[in-house]
């Protein structure tokens, strides 16, 4: 009777270990995801984001439609190896500039569950706290490890001072 037990407990373990295989084979046969959604939350003091324009420019050559909601919630969906430039606009606030590198997102040996969501906030300040005062660059960049396609964000905030507008000459 105790050598059947142990039949029995053999059989369980090699039908686990059959299935984990077939799994695994099942996972990697699986094609990679193409894309990176990139998700987050526009916040502006008067909560009004009607008039706030983002535009996604991609590979330097072309724009990109992102989706904003009436509640601030962005939704950007990026190619995998692109690079894109996210800018974030509204009258009378700070532009802010978001730089993303989506080219080692994937590039892990667990790509199935790889970075394929990004989260992240953004803040657009009024220019009337921050008069005469603009951002140098981009105040933050999202990119990936190579090798791990970890997750990297870099905070990039420095104020400068706005270049005046130059006036226009009467001839």
């Amino acid at each position: 009777m105790e050598k059947r037990f142990n039949l029995s407990l053999e059989a369980v373990l090699l039908a686990a270990a059959l299935a984990l295989l077939s799994l695994s084979m099942f996972a990697s046969s699986g094609k990679l995801p193409t894309e990176v959604v990139i998700t987050g939350w526009l916040h502006v003091e008067d909560t009004q984001v009607e008039d706030v324009v983002l535009v996604v420019e991609v590979d330097d050559d072309r724009c990109q439609v992102a989706e904003l909601l009436g509640n601030g919630r962005f939704i950007i969906t990026l190619p995998v190896a692109a690079k894109a430039r996210l800018v974030f606009q509204k009258p009378g606030h700070l532009e802010k500039v978001v730089l993303v590198d989506t080219r080692n997102a994937m590039n892990t040996r667990a790509a199935m569950k790889a970075n394929r969501k990004v989260k992240f906030d953004v803040v657009l300040e009024s220019e009337i706290k921050r008069t005469g005062r603009r951002y140098e660059g981009a105040v933050g960049t999202v990119s990936f490890v190579n090798g791990s396609g970890v997750m990297k964000v870099r905070h990039h905030e420095k104020l400068v001072a706005a270049q005046p507008s130059p006036v226009p000459s009467d001839h």
